[in-house]
């Protein structure tokens, strides 16, 4: 888990031995954020994942900063990646709509059947740098 040096964002990663990465997005996703968000999709296209899950349900508040990441997120990973976006909010999701992210990325109310399984299958964390909460 990464804390963002603003103390508004929390970050959680993990990969299983499939190859998918399992992220879960909290606290506020706004500008402050963007160094957080920008390391991450580095490490997520250095790991050459092929099904990315991004669970928003513990977001606060979400600005472009998060379609910015979602944006950024597509275009770096292999084309027959697949992001899944869980749990985004209606203001989130409208967001999504708008920017026609929704048709890169799956867009879900509720984490898939097998989000359980990829979290207990862990194996290792992505590199992210943590910071102590303040």
């Amino acid at each position: 888990m990464s804390i963002s040096p603003s103390n508004t964002m929390i970050i959680s990663t993990a990969v299983t031995d499939q190859g998918a990465v399992c992220v879960s997005l909290g606290g506020d996703v706004d500008l402050t954020a963007e160094p957080d968000l920008a390391g991450l999709v580095d490490s997520l296209a250095a790991a050459h994942c092929d099904l990315v899950y991004i669970d928003l349900d513990a977001v606060t508040f979400a600005s472009s900063s998060l379609i910015n990441f979602l944006a950024r997120l597509a275009s770096r990973l292999p084309g027959h990646a697949t992001i899944n976006v869980c749990r985004p909010d209606a203001m989130t999701r409208q967001l999504l709509e708008l920017t026609r992210l929704h048709q890169v990325t799956i867009v879900g109310d509720d984490l898939p059947a097998d989000w359980i399984a990829p979290w207990a299958a862990a194996t290792s964390p992505l590199p992210m740098q943590a910071v102590a909460l303040a």
